[in-house]
């Protein structure tokens, strides 16, 4: 890794995990380069401050007094890790693990010597290793057909390009944060890692799969909490991601009196869920309008927004 000491964060947002708290920070703590871990608790009542302090005081915790969702979280421990001189920073879901002791070590080697790559993330396997998490429910698919091809034809190679891959194991480097910051705060849960995708594609940053690394990510649609479910449906919903896509222009006044006359329509033809529908989107659209409008400003410009 050279001379000079890498510095790589990794950035844990925890609420009410405990369940895979051994396993996520034990596999950080046994990871064959030096990580430092910064735990963000969005404010559980399970015990997880308390546990983290005694099993693992090594790690930095920072407590929220409140639920500040992902993205905001993440924030707090980016700005900390940006500020004390990272050189890459890795996100890490609370329900997920390197799955090998050098899986950071090797991620990062592939960093270095791909560095127009500014997101880089591992393949994704559920917990039992028996099938790839493509993670299709949000922002798309991340597993292409190239990766399928090489894989099957012994070819493969250190990275692949792609458009899409969730915020459950990201490396991000320093350049990157220099550009894109941190997520917008607009968002609460869900989207944020869609949009966050969008701003690199706007600033050029290329996004890439290494597929020689594994992360084990255990989730899936049947064990999320209803909680969550009603979150992702709202998020669907709104899109708010969509809406504040830069390559994408934002005209507010025409998606307002598009969803007016489709309002409109249905009253006529007395569709009661579709006018609601449309009649909620126009009153979003007119909710969000300066926040969209401000945050498309902040973000269009290449600096480390929202972890200054």
């Amino acid at each position: 890794m050279g001379d000079t000491p890498l510095k790589l964060f990794v950035i844990v947002v925890t609420y009410k995990g405990k369940q895979w708290y051994d396993r996520c920070f034990t596999s950080l703590r046994n990871s064959t380069i030096p990580v430092q871990t910064i735990v963000v608790d969005n404010a559980s009542d399970d015990g997880t401050v308390e546990y983290i302090k005694e099993h693992y005081p090594e790690i930095i915790l920072i407590e929220s007094k409140e639920n500040l969702g992902f993205g905001k979280g993440n924030n707090l421990a980016l700005k900390y890790a940006y500020e004390h001189g990272c050189d890459y920073v890795f996100l890490l879901n609370q329900d997920a693990w390197p799955d090998e002791d050098d899986t950071l070590e090797k991620l990062v080697e592939v960093a270095q010597q791909h560095p127009d790559y500014g997101i880089l993330s591992p393949m994704h396997l559920y917990a039992d290793k028996k099938a790839i998490n493509m993670m299709y429910e949000y922002g798309g698919n991340y597993f292409s057909s190239q990766i399928l091809s090489d894989l099957y034809c012994g070819t493969i190679k250190d990275i692949y390009e792609t458009n899409y891959v969730n915020a459950t194991a990201w490396l991000l480097s320093r350049n990157t944060l220099s550009i894109l910051g941190g997520f917008d705060p607009l968002f609460f849960l869900y989207g944020e890692d869609d949009d966050y995708l969008n701003r690199a594609r706007y600033h050029k940053v290329k996004i890439g799969i290494n597929p020689s690394t594994i992360i084990i990510h255990d989730h899936r649609h049947e064990d999320t909490s209803e909680f969550c479910l009603r979150l992702f449906r709202k998020a669907s919903r709104e899109n708010l991601s969509d809406l504040l896509d830069l390559n994408k222009p934002f005209d507010y006044h025409y998606l307002r009196r598009y969803y007016f006359r489709k309002f409109i329509k249905m009253l006529f033809l007395g569709d009661v869920g579709k006018k609601k529908y449309f009649m909620d989107k126009f009153r979003y659209i007119k909710r969000m309008r300066y926040g969209v409008e401000n945050s498309r400003r902040v973000n269009s410009i290449k600096q480390p927004n929202w972890i200054q």
